[in-house]
């Protein structure tokens, strides 16, 4: 799995990382445990101190000051007194993991710990005269601001920022200065400095360098990487970390149709079900509009199961290019498109299948090839070479679609290498399902496990190409949308096996889309 990860990271993976560890059972506050340590370990293997000197620690009320709070509890333990400087309220710190540590340093460490509490800038005038006159300060530690900054610095964080360069500036052989994970100020995904920043002789960054961290920059010289516990399959497995930054919100001054827009074209004689379930779970997800497209024959069909329903249609049996005009109207409207629930394989479906094809790339519309619209793309496969396209096969459908057989489920390592190989020659994003669903976009790929036997039945397929298509409505790439529906829509399975029992169905998926999002957003 290792090499279709990249070396480098952004704050909002490391982010995702955090949340997915949490997932798998690993406490936010140990990650936090385990970067102080880290960071209080390298300081003293480096021999920056020692029982003699003592350190300085600035920090904020953020996750990066909870890092100092703990490093100073770890520098403490090999008996080096330690000036804790916080920046702000403690009733403003911002985390449960932060206040933990606050807590204990503020309550019970009172001997080798002390405390200075800054609410005005005013405040650090007396801390950095103490600092510059006692030369048994060696090390300044900056854990004021990580990796949430963006423009001007507010007070009396920028004026800790200040002091700590002056300090540095004027006592520059006796000080120190060690960043925690990212320089206060210094944006961690592009390196810039939007007002000020900390200039930092070393930067101990946790689990991978963060993208926009450099030695060439004014602002650091140094850069150690440590590791922080998280494990692997944080990385590897799609976890609660993927779906949260994907479950947008509405704005205060919306309006209808800004928060999502979704067309579906399915159905046939046959199957009436298969593009309701699909339409419900956008209408339950919370999409702004969703148009269903189909065959005149179940049009009454579909609009007896919701009110909610908006229903188009054209006449006959099947879709064919008589409602090629229509449907080029309803995708210029749409965010994103769903084809094939319930649609057939006909020749007339498949010559209209490979007309839309040829319009979306011209209106650069995403869009989801799911079920039956698997099975006629397969000799129209360069029509969707490089657009944004989600393809939801199962073992089955793949084998129908492209000939490939797949090696077990269980088997990560070769069938992640097939997938990630296939989805980059055909240059989509894959969504291969089965009890692990592998999701890749011909960069990455990550395997989801959430769901359960029990899902083995008709329309959880639907359901999930519905969320699929719920994702991307809301403006979330291919692979992000397909991430978070393949989680999401196992996550509704283990909640109805528990709720519900073993015998549930499709609808119940739909009908409780809000309560597994709600217990996912309080875990």
């Amino acid at each position: 799995m290792k090499p279709f990860n990249s070396e480098m990271i952004s704050s909002e993976e490391m982010a995702i990382l955090d949340n997915n560890s949490e997932w798998l059972g690993i406490p936010k506050s140990h990650l936090m445990e385990c970067a102080g340590y880290a960071f209080a370990t390298k300081i003293m293997n480096r021999g920056y101190l020692g029982i003699e000197n003592k350190a300085v620690i600035f920090c904020g009320t953020g996750n990066n000051g909870g890092d100092g709070f703990v490093v100073a509890r770890h520098l403490s333990s090999y008996g080096v007194k330690v000036l804790v400087i916080l920046v702000g309220n403690s009733d403003k710190i911002r985390t449960k993991e932060a206040q933990l540590n606050w807590n204990i340093i503020f309550n019970n460490l009172n001997y080798s710990i002390e405390v200075e509490i800054v609410k005005d800038s005013t405040d650090l005038i007396n801390i950095g005269n103490s600092i510059k006159e006692d030369k048994s300060y060696h090390v300044i530690v900056d854990g004021l601001l990580g990796t949430g900054i963006e423009g001007k610095i507010r007070e009396p964080i920028a004026s800790a920022i200040d002091l700590i360069n002056d300090i540095k500036k004027l006592e520059n052989e006796r000080i120190t200065v060690v960043s925690i994970d990212v320089p206060s100020g210094v944006d961690p995904n592009t390196g810039a400095v939007s007002d000020k920043a900390v200039k930092a002789d070393l930067v101990i960054t946790f689990h991978r360098r963060k993208k926009g961290l450099s030695c060439s920059s004014e602002h650091i010289k140094e850069i150690v990487e440590k590791s922080i516990g998280i494990p692997p399959e944080a990385s590897i497995f799609v976890g609660r970390g993927n779906l949260l930054p994907t479950l947008k919100k509405r704005r205060k001054d919306v309006h209808k149709g800004e928060f999502g827009k979704i067309l579906i074209i399915g159905g046939s004689k046959d199957y009436s079900g298969a593009p309701t379930y699909a339409s419900l779970t956008g209408i339950n997800f919370g999409i702004d509009l969703v148009i269903t497209y189909v065959p005149e024959v179940i049009v009454n069909a579909l609009r007896n199961y919701s009110p909610n329903m908006i229903v188009r249609s054209s006449k006959g049996n099947w879709l064919n290019t008589e409602s090629l005009d229509d449907l080029t109207e309803l995708i210029k409207w749409a965010d994103s498109i769903l084809i094939g629930p319930g649609l057939g394989i006909e020749k007339e479906t498949e010559n209209l299948l490979v007309k839309l094809l040829k319009i979306l790339k011209q209106f650069k519309k995403p869009f989801i090839l799911d079920a039956d619209a698997l099975k006629l793309i397969k000799n129209h496969l360069d029509l969707i070479k490089g657009l944004p396209v989600i393809l939801t096969p199962h073992e089955g459908e793949l084998k129908i679609m492209t000939g490939m057989e797949l090696p077990p489920y269980n088997n990560m390592v070769d069938r992640s290498k097939i997938i990630f190989d296939l989805a980059k020659k055909l240059d989509v994003t894959l969504l291969v399902k089965g009890p692990y669903d592998y999701i890749s976009n011909r960069k990455q790929i990550k395997i989801n496990k959430t769901g359960c036997p029990e899902m083995s039945i008709g329309g959880t397929g639907d359901v999930l190409a519905g969320l699929c298509a719920c994702f991307i409505a809301i403006k979330n790439d291919s692979f992000q949308s397909a991430c978070s529906a393949a989680f999401l829509n196992g996550i509704m399975g283990e909640y109805c096996k528990t709720n519900i029992g073993d015998r549930f169905t499709a609808l119940d998926l739909v009908k409780n889309i809000n309560n597994v999002i709600r217990s996912v957003l309080n875990f």
